[in-house]
């Protein structure tokens, strides 16, 4: 097959477009080429800013049998992808999120779910991109909804991972919201991109929501411990409420109320039940090791000081 990757060398994207190259598939991506040196000699890249509006210009005279668009964050975006692609490619694949879902207290989350994130524009915003491609007519499209998907970016909450790891290099204590218990699933980009792949061409997917996430969970407290185990060093936990960190600091409103901060579990049956020898098989310990061995080679930067201080702070009023 002829596919296109919209972005093609994030954290999910270029697991995805590596695992197509596997399947044998004649890769295109469409980037500002900033990554290119990852990029696989086989693969065509189209150098552009994807939020130039002239950018799809070197796709007028292009069809292609799936397009993948991981760039998308504003119906504006997915109009335009509509205007540019319908006759020009046969299933058109949306990378959407499952952050967009109504959180629910008990019970598994289904693609049936409804979608509704009053504390995070971002998923409010996928959202309506879905609601655009379900309006188009005569474009075959499929959803895909990744939770949390790791490759290279250690899971954390409240700070980045690569800030996560400095404070346990350096022995300082680190936060969890709430009372770190909510629980999460972690999926790591192989085990998603072997699904994904799946989906291209599959007529069953066609005009078809999915999510693609483990069927293993952890809570917070596990996920951290994980990784401080993995550096070898010792961790202090500070459990923060969701409430006073988003008073510390509002942007982390959509990422602790919005996400994180519930407990996030899946039924992955619709995806199973269309492929089903897929399987996630990355044990959560192998992963965490896998991306910090990266991290620690390249180097653990040391964080903006402002905001250390004040996770500092933060901890100082709740220890």
């Amino acid at each position: 097959m002829r596919v296109l990757y919209i972005g093609g060398t994030g954290e999910i994207s270029y697991a995805c477009l590596l695992e197509s190259l596997k399947q044998g598939h004649e890769v295109t991506i469409l980037n500002r080429g900033i990554n290119a040196a990852l990029l696989p000699a086989e693969v065509l890249l189209l150098q552009g800013d994807l939020r130039d509006v002239d950018v799809y210009g070197a796709l007028s005279s292009k069809s292609f049998d799936v397009v993948c668009q991981f760039f998308a964050f504003t119906p504006d975006a997915v109009e335009r992808d509509v205007e540019q692609f319908k006759g020009l490619c046969g299933q058109y694949v949306f990378v959407s999120t499952a952050s967009a879902y109504k959180k629910i207290k008990n019970g598994l989350i289904t693609e049936s779910t409804p979608l509704d994130n009053p504390y995070w524009a971002y998923s409010r915003n996928k959202a309506k991109c879905e609601q655009r491609l379900i309006a188009a007519n005569d474009f075959t499209t499929t959803i895909v909804r990744p939770s949390h998907t790791y490759r290279e970016r250690i899971p954390s909450t409240v700070v980045s991972g690569e800030h996560l790891v400095w404070r346990l290099l350096h022995r300082k204590p680190v936060i969890v919201h709430d009372q770190g218990e909510s629980l999460w699933t972690l999926t790591h980009a192989t085990d998603f991109a072997r699904a994904f792949v799946g989906l291209l061409g599959e007529v069953g997917a066609f005009n078809e929501t999915f999510h693609i996430t483990s069927d293993h969970v952890y809570s917070w407290n596990m996920i951290l411990t994980c990784v401080a185990d993995a550096l070898n060093c010792p961790i202090d936990i500070c459990q923060v409420p969701t409430d006073k960190l988003v008073e510390q600091s509002p942007h982390w409103e959509g990422s602790l109320r919005g996400d994180k901060a519930n407990s996030m579990v899946f039924d992955n049956s619709k995806v199973k039940k269309l492929l089903p020898n897929w399987e996630c098989t990355t044990d959560l310990n192998q992963g965490i090791a896998d991306s910090l061995e990266r991290l620690l080679r390249k180097g653990v930067m040391e964080p903006e000081s402002a905001l250390d201080r004040q996770i500092d702070q933060i901890i100082e009023l709740n220890s």
